[in-house]
């Protein structure tokens, strides 16, 4: 059973204010847990389950990983697990993590180019982005202030496991996030804009060694200076693309020419 202390740990996890209060997060739902059990056991604190998921084939499976690692792992009533989980509808198991160290100072990017999120506030646009670029082979995914936090539960679930795997490296803004990549030897910082800029399908958009910024849903980039411009071509009337559909196009035309394979 769990402790009094782990459930406030579990409903301090639901609130931003609560995370950085306690220094935990919340994975739920298997797929979510498995990779932060498998990518990240270090850092997980306990798990717990729902009785009628300890009873599956499902939780038997959950329950052997977890003891591989030598993690706790609680069982609760399912009326007590429903209460307990940020979802409407559970799949009735869930991880606490510690939050994660910040990464060291950057000196030499990690990947070909780098992945930077300005802004980008919803939580389902942010994981589904990190999803896509741990998908697409990146490393380290860079984000600015006013981004939504990348460890918030409906981050967490969208993302699917990507916030294990990748390093996630927060900037005060987008000119600190340029000057960065210039510090490390980078190039153009490519700014996503609907209907300006260069052809992303076009020679002209050059992102190696550079930066693909993806922005704020309705206000877009932040204004920087020494930005250029990519943009996707849409023959139809609408007036821009999804965040993160237009963070999939262009990240996998970059795989696509090479850059990343």
């Amino acid at each position: 059973m769990l402790t009094r202390n782990q459930e406030k740990l579990i409903l301090q996890s639901h609130s931003k204010h609560g995370r950085r209060k306690a220094g935990y997060f919340l994975a739920e739902g298997l797929r979510c847990c498995g990779e932060g059990i498998r990518l990240r056991a270090t850092e997980l604190e306990f798990a717990a389950g729902s009785q009628s998921f300890a009873d599956s084939a499902e939780g038997a499976a959950m329950c052997a990983l977890l003891m591989a690692r030598a993690r706790p792992f609680e069982v609760v009533p399912d009326a007590a697990f429903g209460k307990l989980a940020a979802t409407e509808n559970p799949q009735g198991v869930l991880c606490v993590f510690r939050s994660f160290a910040e990464p060291a100072p950057v000196s030499t990017l990690a990947d070909p180019f780098v992945l930077v999120l300005d802004r980008v506030m919803e939580p389902g646009n942010l994981g589904t982005i990190l999803r896509t670029a741990w998908a697409v082979g990146l490393r380290e995914v860079w984000y600015t202030a006013g981004t939504t936090d990348p460890f918030g539960p409906k981050a967490i679930r969208s993302g699917m496991g990507a916030q294990f795997a990748l390093t996630l490296r927060g900037f005060a803004d987008l000119a600190a996030a340029r000057d960065t990549l210039r510090d490390c030897g980078g190039g153009k910082l490519w700014c996503s804009v609907p209907g300006r800029g260069v052809n992303c399908f076009d020679d002209g958009f050059t992102l190696a060694g550079g930066a693909l910024v993806i922005g704020n849903e309705a206000n877009g980039v932040q204004e920087v200076g020494g930005a250029e411009f990519v943009t996707i071509p849409m023959p139809g009337p609408a007036e821009s693309l999804n965040a993160a559909q237009a963070a999939t196009i262009l990240l996998f035309e970059a795989v696509r020419r090479g850059i990343l394979c």
